[in-house]
């Protein structure tokens, strides 16, 4: 498999996953806590912003520019989830769903512009997939344990 194949399954498999997860949940649903003090939309929300922000870091690397990720710092973490719920908490789930799939186009889009060098160079590509992919098992499993627990 190539690298570019490697990380469109990641991506892929990740997604439906994720996506099954939340299948069948009403709206209500989506609203209830799940994990700590996050719902379900407010888990996909938190996704959303993930990928937008990796999102411009392909881009960066299409450019064969430094990804700010290279910059981050595992010890950020909760300040940078708190900052970026606290500008998302309020989004209708409409507009959440409609952000989860626009920028998985976007991203899937931004891949097929990464030219097949930059792809390989660094293995920026290969993981941050890994990553992206493990974020979305992560969140699925979470709903899924609260689905399971609560018998939804």
């Amino acid at each position: 498999m190539s690298d570019r194949e490697e990380v469109y399954s990641l991506l892929q498999d990740a997604h439906k996953e994720l996506m099954a997860a939340i299948d069948g949940l009403t709206p209500e649903q989506m609203a209830i806590p799940v994990f700590a003090d996050w719902s379900a939309k407010d888990i996909l929300a938190h996704i959303v912003s993930w990928e937008e922000y990796t999102l411009l870091d392909l881009q960066r690397v299409a450019r064969g520019h430094m990804p700010a990720l290279a910059s981050f710092k595992q010890r950020d973490l909760d300040n940078w989830n708190a900052l970026v719920m606290s500008l998302r908490r309020d989004f209708p789930l409409d507009q959440v769903m409609y952000e989860l799939e626009a920028n998985r186009k976007a991203t899937i889009a931004a891949l097929d512009a990464l030219p097949d060098e930059r792809l390989a160079q660094g293995r920026f590509a290969r993981v941050w997939a890994s990553i992206t992919a493990g974020h979305d098992h992560e969140h699925a499993e979470q709903i899924r344990q609260w689905r399971q627990k609560e018998g939804v």
